[in-house]
């Protein structure tokens, strides 16, 4: 944003650093706020750019408080939900890279509203922008970033990957990639630029079944073009050159993929291979028939029996409809 209206103007470097001090890390509410700009300079600006190219519509607030949700509207008028969830010491933003999305699995929100749009670089930043704000009212800020809101990461690769260069540039946004996690439901092609992009963040990949046959069946547009077998050559590739562990995302679905013989088969997937489970309790949603598993505990004991190393992930959120799976734009 800054650096192409800094080449047209042929501004020096020190007024883009002004900017990005004030912008990224003092966290402005206006471009009237940019006060180190001469005023006549602030209005080219405001004339040339917009200061979130994402409107604000709405706010719901979890029960307990550690969940808020964001309503924003795009400006050819999609919409696209973004959480703020806090936990302890923590604060983390889950980020949409797409209003809607294309993958379709069939326990999921989300997937049933298809795609709308692609967000842009500045998209994805305007959300993290719009909570760091807020929390800076509040002496607060942002822990942690996650690309698990709405849409497919790879599918909209380079916006995502220019949004996590500015997010961890330490002229902007400075965040550590230790604390930032880009969820991906596994599209080869685009993971393997991914991984070559050498971004540095985590990796988390939504699994969600053991076995081929089950992973068609609940994530079909994605799964019959790309195999378990195709997905874990890429991502033993990954951990050989890096040397980092992958998450792997199961959600429980009762009747589903909850079984004693699905868990065996997990750990038999899993076994021997540098990486983390994440067991995500389903949050229900009247649009959807799925229930939430019974198996729960018994499913993480069966892994860990076998080595290996899972945590039923803290659903926060579910009563604004603002967990896993349950965002869509709908009832904000």
């Amino acid at each position: 944003m800054i650096e192409q209206f800094a080449k047209k103007h042929n501004l020096p470097k020190y007024r883009v650093d002004q900017f990005n001090q004030k912008y990224y890390k003092e966290y402005i509410s206006s471009f009237d706020e940019l006060t180190t700009w001469p005023k006549d300079l602030r209005e080219i600006l405001k004339h040339e750019i917009p200061f979130s190219k994402l409107a604000f519509q709405s706010l719901n607030s979890s029960n307990d408080g550690n969940t808020q949700k964001v309503l924003f509207k795009t400006e050819v008028g999609n919409y696209v939900e973004s959480v703020l969830m806090k936990e302890k010491e923590r604060n983390t933003v889950c980020v949409s890279c797409m209003s809607g999305c294309p993958v379709g699995c069939i326990f999921c929100a989300t997937g049933q509203m298809g795609l709308n749009e692609s967000l842009d670089s500045q998209q994805i930043l305007d959300q993290i922008l719009y909570f760091a704000r807020e929390l800076k009212q509040k002496n607060d800020k942002i822990t942690n970033i996650v690309y698990m809101g709405m849409g497919e990461p790879l599918l909209n690769l380079e916006n995502v990957s220019h949004s996590i260069l500015d997010i961890t540039d330490k002229d902007k946004l400075a965040f550590s990639k230790r604390r930032v996690t880009v969820s991906t439901s596994g599209y080869v092609q685009y993971l393997r630029s991914f991984i070559n992009k050498n971004l540095g963040v985590k990796l988390a990949i939504s699994l969600h079944s053991p076995n081929q046959k089950l992973r068609d069946f609940l994530m079909p547009n994605v799964s019959k073009s790309n195999t378990i077998n195709d997905l874990f050559k890429v991502l033993d590739q990954y951990v050989e050159k890096t040397n980092k562990r992958v998450t792997f995302e199961y959600v429980l679905l009762r009747d589903i993929n909850d079984s004693v013989d699905n868990a065996k088969e997990l750990a038999n997937l899993l076994k021997g291979r540098l990486c983390f489970v994440n067991l995500i309790n389903y949050n229900e949603n009247e649009c959807l028939p799925f229930k939430k598993s019974k198996n729960t505990p018994l499913f993480k004991k069966i892994l860990e029996e076998r080595g290996i190393t899972c945590t039923i992930r803290k659903s926060l959120g579910e009563d604004i409809k603002g967990a896993c799976g349950q965002l869509s734009a709908v009832d904000s």
